[in-house]
């Protein structure tokens, strides 16, 4: 009877627990796998869309030099990148800091003067029909000629924490051009 009983517990108990642990190291050696397959194509497509958002921003640009960010130790803590242009027509910034419902990651690119030639919003998680307000040309083209004063810049309401996050990301875009240019 003892035996009866250990083999119905087993069957039980024990195989499922095995089948559910073979199934899941199976499923993670997968993932594993696919990860590491799709890890280099997912870098090489943002690598490209991150091209493609610069080489928007600054349509003359021939090419564009990282600036190293740790030779400058006043550097806003919103500013991930920057680069030069190689025919010194301008800067591209990408810099992100936390809106309503998370980070905005904006890019910019400013000519040798300071003034902003466009600027856009990479990504977000603002709530949509209110603060992706951010993403709306009426709204970015508000920064476009402009220099470090932003002046007639106004935050929009119901979407006041967004556009003031955006404007902020942009004040230190702006303090981040004075300090890699020397001006």
């Amino acid at each position: 009877m003892a035996g009866l009983r250990n083999r119905i517990m087993k069957r039980t108990y024990v195989m499922p627990l095995v089948v559910l642990t073979v199934i899941c190291l199976v499923a993670s050696v997968a993932l594993a796998l696919m990860n590491n397959v799709t890890s280099s194509v997912i870098t090489d497509a943002s690598n490209r869309r991150a091209k493609q958002a610069m080489s928007e921003k600054i349509p003359d640009a021939t090419g564009f030099d990282p600036i190293d960010l740790e030779l400058y130790e006043t550097m806003p803590s919103t500013i991930k990148e920057i680069y030069k242009t190689t025919n010194d027509i301008g800067y591209i910034f990408i810099a992100a800091a936390g809106g309503f419902n998370g980070d905005i990651t904006v890019i910019c690119g400013i000519d040798p003067n300071g003034r902003i030639i466009s600027t856009s919003t990479l990504s977000h998680t603002e709530t949509v029909g209110i603060g992706t307000i951010i993403e709306q040309e009426s709204f970015l083209s508000t920064f476009t000629g402009l220099d470090n004063a932003l002046e007639g810049i106004d935050t929009v309401t119901g979407a006041t924490i967004s556009t003031r996050a955006y404007i902020r990301i942009i004040n230190d875009i702006q303090a981040a051009f004075v300090i890699i240019s020397g001006s």
